[in-house]
């Protein structure tokens, strides 16, 4: 364990990722941290769309926006971000939940004291306490609860969690109830779209789901798209009467969305930041994986009311280098999606429908605790 003060930290930066799913597996990390450090202010950098889910967040003190595009471009753009960081106050600890080489410099550039991180990207050598990375088979939020143990934290809750404020939670209340729904059966969330096209699910399938979960169940549905992929909708869309599905999520963010998923009795969509938000809120969840593993991203929600549906190909996980690896199917899909039918993800969504509802507070968890790695 490394020895750092909790009596004499008072401020400490967190470097987060850059995408929202691993936002929310950091997030026990981030409550561990503050149960020990109970003196420090937290500052957390991230860019632009992280930010706007952890406005309200209340385990955050600072938001700092990234812009590496725009005014923090290049040396000269760090070394501006790294005096705005520098004018907060001191920095007495940095944690790097992201593993670029970049963020190590930036700790160092903001005259962080101890820079803690896993030693990948070749910047062990920046990084006062560099730890050796966790196995390519540890849960991504197991990984990132390894670095808050490193710095002495005691892990008492390893459950993800998303932050809903009262007045999203209102208006996207306000919204489904003004939406016209008709049907009597249970509220169902679609996410149809991915942060890249070929990591999501054919949007006719989405469809097909949707007419069979209306047929079976009369479910009213919510169509989840975020922007740009309001093309999206028409094939989803196809066949289903009007009243029967409320599309949102291409405005007011995710923060919007995430209050609309809330109300709802299940979640289907892609391996993407909202299947972890959804989890995270204890809405029960179907995850459907292609060119990501299960093993290191799948969702953590409640016991028993989590799914994952996918494939286990040796060329996996792909990230998003697609096709260097595989030829695309015909439809210009990875066949590790492909091969994924609506027969076995609608079983699964029926399967946690018709499952108990499990007791608040219980979630399923990432593999057990590996030992704290050592710098």
């Amino acid at each position: 364990m490394i020895d750092i003060d909790p009596a004499t930290t008072r401020r400490i930066l967190i470097r987060a990722n850059n995408w929202i799913g691993d936002v929310v597996m950091i997030a026990p990390a981030v409550r561990a941290i503050r149960e020990r450090y109970t003196e420090a202010r937290l500052a957390i950098v991230a860019k632009a769309w992280v930010l706007e889910t952890l406005a309200g967040n209340p385990y955050y003190d600072e938001l700092i926006e990234y812009d590496p595009e725009g005014r923090h471009a290049g040396l000269a753009g760090r070394l501006r971000l790294a005096r705005a960081i520098r004018s907060g106050g001191r920095v007495d600890l940095a944690v790097l939940f992201q593993k670029a080489f970049d963020a190590a410099v930036l700790a160092l550039l903001a005259g962080a004291r101890a820079r803690v991180g896993y030693a990948t990207d070749a910047r062990g050598p920046l990084l006062t306490h560099a730890l050796p990375p966790p196995p390519a088979t540890m849960h991504h939020a197991e990984a990132f609860l390894g670095l808050a143990r490193a710095i002495g934290c005691r892990v008492e809750d390893a459950r993800p969690f998303f932050h809903v404020d009262g007045e999203a939670r209102e208006r996207a209340r306000t919204l489904v109830a003004t939406a016209g729904l008709s049907g009597s059966g249970p509220l169902v969330a679609l996410h149809v779209g991915a942060s890249k096209p070929p990591r999501a699910w054919h949007a006719e399938r989405f469809g097909d789901l949707a007419r069979r979960l209306r047929r079976r169940l009369d479910a009213r549905l919510i169509i989840l798209v975020g922007p740009d992929e309001e093309a999206l909708l028409g094939e989803v869309t196809q066949g289903l009467a009007l009243g029967s599905f409320l599309a949102c999520g291409t405005t007011g963010g995710l923060r919007q969305s995430a209050a609309v998923i809330e109300q709802c009795a299940l979640f289907v969509g892609n391996d993407s930041g909202p299947m972890h938000v959804a989890a995270a809120l204890g809405v029960p969840t179907v995850g459907i994986f292609g060119p990501g593993l299960p093993r290191n991203t799948a969702p953590i929600g409640r016991e028993g009311a989590v799914a994952v549906v996918g494939r286990d190909y040796p060329c996996a996980p792909c990230r998003q280098a697609f096709f260097t690896e595989c030829p695309p199917a015909p439809s210009g899909k990875p066949f590790c999606l492909e091969e994924i039918g609506v027969g076995e993800v609608e079983r699964a969504a029926l399967d946690l429908l018709a499952s108990p509802r499990p007791e608040p507070g219980l979630r399923s968890r990432p593999p057990a605790p590996a030992d704290p790695p050592r710098p």
